[in-house]
């Protein structure tokens, strides 16, 4: 039994591209996971299309990872990378450096948080340009200050296919229009920090900013207009455009995810 495990494992690092996979490591600590991410149809095939990436091509990696990641791919990259530091990530190159801006709704409470939201702009095209991107939040009963996220979204598969996709999170605020957000996705602990840096006429959109982390050297930073409508209206635009110039940000830089005919 042993020595089929270690052959599995042996098999399984033929498909990883990784920053120095850790053999000895892998046997050790995740054998069991690595056997099982090779019996498995979702787990094999996320390791076989990252194979064809380049270890710096952000873009083909989460387009294999978004295709055909599963509940046996986490368990193996939370064992290996997470748990026991087998695998390290290699950073984004060029290396991502966060410029938060200073402007922050300091009046801003975690209770206008409260529901659901499209996301109908979005900068970072890794995070924030899925179609059908609605964010829910909602209150725990045991804390003022945390609540719940549940996001689903919808992913364009490397076959071209659609894939609904979702993430759990934790928000806790930090102070006015800061918050911290914690989750663990594909195996791995992130961690960002969100500044709510606009607040729509009549609340009904949000222009917010985040810098996360999910290792020592792992940065991502992105922004996004939440709204509580599909679509904004022609004066929510006008003033969304202005706040843009006010901030010095590039609005042309920003997608447009569809968000028509997403059900809440």
């Amino acid at each position: 039994m042993k020595s089929t495990i270690i052959l599995c494992v042996f098999l399984f690092l033929e498909y990883v591209q990784c920053s120095n996979p850790n053999v000895l490591c892998i046997i050790k600590n995740c054998a069991k996971q690595s056997a099982e991410c090779i019996a498995d149809e979702g787990c094999r095939s996320a390791m076989m299309c990252i194979t064809g990436c380049a270890t710096n091509n952000q873009t083909c990696l989460f387009d294999c990872i978004y295709s055909y990641e599963d509940d046996v791919f986490d368990a193996f990259m939370k064992c290996a990378s997470t748990d026991h530091q087998c695998i390290t990530n290699d950073p984004p190159n060029p290396p991502v450096v966060c410029h938060p801006p200073q402007k922050v709704e300091s009046s801003f409470t975690i209770d206008q948080l409260n529901g659901s939201w499209y996301i109908v702009k979005g900068l970072n095209p890794l995070y924030d340009c899925f179609d059908c991107q609605i964010t829910t939040f909602s209150p725990r009963l045991d804390s003022k200050t945390v609540f719940d996220v549940f996001e689903k979204f919808d992913v364009k598969t490397v076959k071209g296919g659609v894939r609904h996709r979702s993430v759990n999170e934790t928000v806790a605020q930090v102070s006015g229009g800061i918050f911290n957000y914690t989750s663990m996705m594909m195996g791995q602990n992130t961690h960002a920090q969100w500044r709510i840096v606009h607040v729509g006429t009549g609340k009904a959109f949000l222009l917010a900013y985040y810098c996360g982390s999910i290792s020592a050297n792992y940065f991502y930073e992105g922004a996004v207009v939440y709204s509580r409508a599909p679509t904004l209206t022609t004066n929510q635009l006008v003033e969304l455009v202005d706040t843009f110039k006010d901030l010095g940000w590039d609005y042309s830089k920003y997608c447009t995810p569809n968000t028509l005919k997403c059900s809440i």
